[in-house]
């Protein structure tokens, strides 16, 4: 990539965690953000400008990377379903 901020659009073949590395494997290469103190230094936004953690990415999703000089800066995604966090186990018992 020739420009400091580049946004890519590509699907995630494969998610792996190394000791100081968060890797995306994907259709156009692999991208990485630094795992500093056990946290992913890159944030996942969803089309509603929510942040999400990491679960929310799985193989197959396509995804916009936000790169600064080669390196994911941002996450770009579209969720699939809304989580209700309000509810209770209670509501789920038969």
């Amino acid at each position: 990539m020739s420009k400091k901020n580049d946004l890519l659009s590509v699907t995630i073949k494969e998610i792996k965690i190394e000791s100081n590395k968060f890797i995306l494997d994907t259709d156009k290469g692999e991208f990485y953000s630094l795992i500093v103190k056990g946290s992913v230094q890159c944030v996942i936004e969803t089309v509603e400008r929510k942040i999400v953690p990491i679960s929310y990415l799985e193989n197959n999703d396509l995804v916009k990377l936000k790169l600064k000089d080669n390196i994911i800066d941002k996450i770009f995604i579209n969720t699939k379903y809304d989580l209700i966090l309000d509810s209770s186990e209670e509501d789920y018992i038969s």
